[in-house]
């Protein structure tokens, strides 16, 4: 049985995403050229409730509008012709979420009758093989239940999700050439290369499922979207003889870490996560940050040995040591990060520092700054009432954060009035700094010879008081407040305006604290969960999602007072 998603990989939305937005006055005709141009254009403009009506549109009314993809009517025939079964097999709500409230499912029913699909003279696919679903999990249990030896899909996160059947040979389908390969899926760009690639070409009646990737000898967990062959590829381009053996560590909240052993020590892979709707380059990020501060001579952190771009791996000096733990953080740690964070920066003009990246949600503005929250929150309130643990999460965004996320912001709003200064008005580029991001004790490692600092995924240039308030706002080894200006004066010296600085951090904490009040919510949301399951060992779901609500609950107890 072949299984095949329907949205995205049978219709191709293309053109009547464009043709609607401007015929619906929410874009000028300019910015209709993608799907995802019209989606960040209204973001940006803070209509992301326009965005999620349109998509409503589009799945209903306007369903017809949309075309086949190239080349998936010719497989379906192939399909029957060659007697090998094929199901529909989608994860599509039955309404809208915003907007009036179309049947998507018979919108979509109405498309495959329409275009021929279940005409017992053409392509003969039975209506009974066409599955709906509410759920993404409902999708994956119809995947097993059919008893799918392939399954054709256009989101990554689908195909490695953790409850995906490991017999399943997965194909993701990208005719925009988004992702790479890895992880056990075959990237293909067209139906014509997928005809070709199954047996439907050469009319063969049977199918084998994929054999599961081969493995580096030894002990230890598997890795199973690692090959032998890549990892060996990784430490030959390093200097390094092969491995022996490879283990699945422990930690890691976005991405895969393994210890691979060879003949010269131990060294650290790490694989990482990419996703359609969370498009930073975390291997791209790392790698220039690591490459520059190593370079220059810093030390206080991983050396970065080798990388392979399109399997999204990565191979770094491994580092002995324990990770810090919550209370733990003293006046001696915090010297210590501030010297690092200065020691990078202090190159800030030497040869390759203007090629690093911008750091991911980078802000230079404090509308900016207002801008990314209100994302965030935006997006935490369209969390799905899957379980009792979505609803409290839904409930406490609606009654507890979003109230605080208006006095915070309106305090920003009304600052900037007092002072007469345009809130989008930018930082200038003399007062950025070289930023590590995501920068804590929660990243680093003690060892005897001190701290080493790791994970630089969105670092890059910066406005120094993002620096600041998300060293003393990320929860999990909180740093104590009684270094707090010790820290701002370390990291406001680097810049020129070391007031403006600190009056900015000041006006920017309360909006941060309640930004990490948002990421600490993201496991509710369908990429956070798909990132997290990525990097979880052993770890389940809910049990994280109870934590993270625990920490959520306790940080807004402390805001509202």
């Amino acid at each position: 049985m072949i299984g095949i998603d329907f949205d995205n990989t049978i219709v191709c939305y293309d053109e009547v995403f464009g043709r609607v937005a401007v015929e619906q006055g929410l874009v000028p005709p300019e910015a209709a050229t993608s799907k995802t141009a019209i989606r960040d254009y209204l973001r940006a403009a803070g209509a992301e409730g326009r965005w999620t009506e349109l998509q409503g549109i589009i799945y209903g009314p306007r369903m017809m509008d949309a075309p086949p993809f190239s080349g998936v009517v010719e497989f379906f025939a192939a399909c029957r012709a060659a007697s090998l079964p094929v199901a529909i097999i989608s994860h599509r709500t039955r309404f809208p979420y915003l907007g009036e409230r179309h049947d998507l499912h018979a919108a979509a029913r109405d498309w495959l009758a329409r275009h021929g699909f279940h005409d017992a003279e053409g392509l003969g696919l039975p209506m009974e093989r066409v599955f709906f679903e509410e759920t993404k999990e409902a999708k994956l249990a119809r995947v097993a239940e059919l008893g799918c030896t392939h399954f054709i899909d256009d989101l990554p996160e689908l195909l490695t999700h953790p409850l995906f059947p490991r017999d399943v040979r997965r194909i993701l389908f990208d005719p925009q050439g988004q992702h790479g390969s890895g992880s056990g899926v075959e990237v293909v760009p067209s139906w014509h290369q997928i005809a070709e690639i199954l047996p439907v070409a050469k009319g063969q009646p049977t199918l084998i499922p994929q054999k599961p990737l081969a493995e580096v000898s030894g002990h230890g967990p598997r890795a199973d979207a690692i090959t032998a062959s890549s990892i060996s590829g990784l430490c030959t381009a390093a200097g390094l003889s092969p491995p022996t053996a490879i283990e699945r560590l422990a930690g890691g909240g976005n991405n895969r870490v393994y210890r691979v052993e060879t003949a010269a020590g131990p060294v650290l892979l790490k694989e990482y996560f990419q996703h359609p709707s969370d498009p930073r380059d975390r291997l791209g990020g790392e790698q220039a940050f690591c490459r520059f501060a190593w370079g220059m001579g810093v030390r206080a952190l991983p050396q970065p040995l080798a990388c392979d771009r399109n399997a999204g791996l990565a191979l770094y000096e491994f580092i002995p040591g324990r990770k810090l733990t919550p209370g733990e953080v003293t006046a001696a740690h915090v010297e210590e990060a501030a010297a690092f964070f200065t020691a990078v920066h202090h190159h800030r003009h030497d040869p390759g520092a203007a090629d690093l990246p911008i750091a991911s949600e980078a802000c230079f503005s404090l509308a900016e700054h207002l801008a990314c929250v209100d994302r965030r929150i935006a997006r935490l309130d369209r969390i799905e009432p899957e379980s009792d643990l979505h609803r409290q999460a839904a409930t406490i965004v609606a009654e507890r954060l979003r109230p605080l996320w208006e006095r915070a912001r309106s305090a920003v709003l009304g600052c900037g009035r007092a002072i007469g200064a345009p809130l989008d008005s930018p930082l200038p580029a003399a007062a950025h700094v070289i930023s590590s991001s995501d920068f804590g004790f929660h990243n680093c490692i003690a060892t005897d010879a001190g701290l080493r600092f790791i994970d630089f995924e969105y670092a890059g240039w910066d406005d120094p008081a993002k620096t600041v308030c998300d060293f003393f706002c990320q929860p999990a080894v909180p740093v104590p407040r009684e270094y707090f200006e010790s820290f701002l004066r370390a990291v406001a010296g680097l810049a020129p305006g070391a007031d403006i600085i600190c009056d900015r951090v000041a006006l920017l904490l309360p909006v941060y604290e309640l930004k990490w009040c948002c990421i600490m919510l993201n496991e509710f949301l369908p990429v956070g969960d798909t990132r997290r399951a990525f990097a979880r060992t052993d770890e389940s779901l809910e049990h994280r999602q109870m934590i993270q609500l625990q920490k959520v609950e306790t940080a807004l107890a402390r805001l509202e007072v």
